[in-house]
């Protein structure tokens, strides 16, 4: 291990990472016996007054804002033999290395993309902007309870947009964390992530930033930076005139909300992307809420229904002929009745006979009249047969086991064979509930009403009937 003491407190331990502009080492707090990030001016720098400037105003933005998405400063050091910024030690890897790595779900981008926005917006309620945000400068740290955490590095002025004219015959091997364009200029910073009105070397705002966090959100979903090109030049021409392709046409998994929000971010006309982080981050939130609400569960469908044990047409020829068979029930009834009147007191008191045969001969006209009405609807084929059937069911019930004891009339005609006739008669009011079943389920004719059917009945659906027959029903 290393014993280099930095500032007499600050034992270096190992490199991380290095730049054109510094060297970023983690490196032990002897005071405060915790890991720290510490980010020293290359020696070659080091009296350079333009570096000590930018790495000090970076010290002082990464120190101001207080956030937890933002990796904040804890010291600066300057005392002419050596400069750096010290920084909490943030545990984890950037999102360039795990963009390398793993396939970002859209759930993961959004999580990421509202802490990044959540971190910007209060980063520019202080007055700061980043100017330089992309995937090198985002650490995201797992953590096995939950989504990863995310810092933003570098955040400051340390290596904000700016513009420097190369002298004739120059290289850029003396310009540091720059690109050269076509013209000879060069513009310092990353130009992958910069905004239309950076690479026009216009003053960026905190538009710019917005614009940069779009690009990471897009290179998150496509795992490409649709403008990066061959050279700085041709990446500069497409950032100023090429719209970024759909996220689905790379990503076909990507939902329209993400391509809607990240579109609006890469806006070339800022005043068209969000103005603000605080909108950009309602967008994200909004987007994840609809993502992960959860939908209403699917109704459990409904179980099939067994096939009709007889075709609809044999069950509404057998339903007609049931009621033929009660009409002339019924009229044999009238025409046996008065002549069989002085043998009821075999199996009702006498005293009761004229009340009885009273009730009788009511009984044969409702029980004729109901029966020629459904002789007429099921021959009609009417569809609302099977909603009055239903309906006057108990009524209907009540007259067909009340004259399920007619055949007694026939008796002294007859003799004993008559007696079949009392079950036959008991059972058809059920045979004929089913037959209407069979043939008006889910489907059905004409209707014999002159008008729609009421509010009440057309609510229900298009059922006349319930989905199957109760116990009782079947022949």
């Amino acid at each position: 291990m290393s014993t280099e003491l930095k500032s007499g407190r600050y034992r270096i331990e190992k490199t991380l990472d290095e730049g054109g502009m510094g060297i970023v080492h983690c490196a032990f707090d002897t005071h405060l016996n915790c890991r720290v990030a510490l980010k020293q001016i290359k020696p070659e720098h080091l009296h350079d007054p333009q570096f000590r400037r930018r790495l000090a105003l970076e010290a002082h933005a990464a120190a101001a804002i207080s956030h937890p998405g933002v990796a904040r400063a804890q010291d600066f050091v300057d005392d002419g033999t050596e400069v750096f910024v010290v920084y909490e030690f943030v545990e984890g890897m950037n999102l360039r290395k795990r963009l390398g790595e793993h396939r970002f779900t859209t759930l993961e981008i959004l999580d990421v993309g509202i802490k990044l926005a959540d971190a910007m917006a209060a980063a520019h309620e202080q007055g700061f902007i980043h100017r330089d945000l992309k995937p090198e400068n985002i650490m995201l740290t797992p953590r096995p309870e939950g989504p990863d955490r995310v810092k933003i590095l570098d955040f400051g002025l340390a290596k904000r947009t700016g513009v420097v004219q190369l002298p004739p015959g120059a290289t850029t091997a003396g310009v540091q964390g720059g690109s050269i364009t076509g013209t000879g200029m060069v513009i310092i910073g990353t130009i992958d992530y910069m905004s239309p009105e950076q690479v026009r070397m216009e003053a960026a705002d905190h538009r710019a930033d917005l614009y940069a966090l779009g690009l990471v959100l897009y290179e998150m979903a496509t795992c490409t930076n649709p403008f990066r090109g061959g050279e700085p030049s041709s990446t500069i021409a497409n950032i100023l005139t090429r719209e970024a392709p759909p996220l689905s046409e790379l990503n076909p998994l990507s939902p329209p909300g993400l391509d809607h929000v990240v579109r609006k971010c890469l806006r070339k006309n800022r005043d068209e992307r969000y103005q603000s982080a605080k909108e950009l981050l309602v967008d994200l939130t909004s987007l994840r809420q609809e993502m992960t609400q959860p939908r209403p569960a699917d109704p459990t469908p409904p179980e099939p229904e067994p096939p009709p044990p007889i075709p609809r047409r044999l069950a509404l020829a057998l339903f007609t002929l049931i009621q033929v068979g009660y009409l002339i029930m019924y009229g044999l009834g009238f025409y046996f009745l008065p002549e069989n009147a002085h043998r009821l007191p075999m199996v009702i008191p006498g005293r009761f006979i004229p009340e009885i045969v009273a009730m009788t001969l009511i009984m044969l006209c409702g029980g004729a009249t109901v029966r020629l009405y459904l002789l007429a609807a099921v021959g009609f084929d009417y569809e609302d047969l099977g909603r009055l059937f239903h309906r006057i069911f108990a009524l209907v019930l009540v007259l067909d086991l009340a004259w399920a004891i007619s055949p007694l009339l026939l008796f002294h005609k007859l003799g004993y064979i008559v007696l079949l006739g009392a079950p036959a008669l008991a059972f058809l009011p059920f045979s004929q509930r089913t037959l209407v079943y069979i043939a008006y389920r889910r489907r059905g004719g004409r209707s014999s009403a002159a008008k729609a059917p009421s509010a009440a009945v057309s609510a229900s659906g298009p059922n006349i009937l319930p989905p199957s027959p109760p116990t009782g029903w079947q022949a």
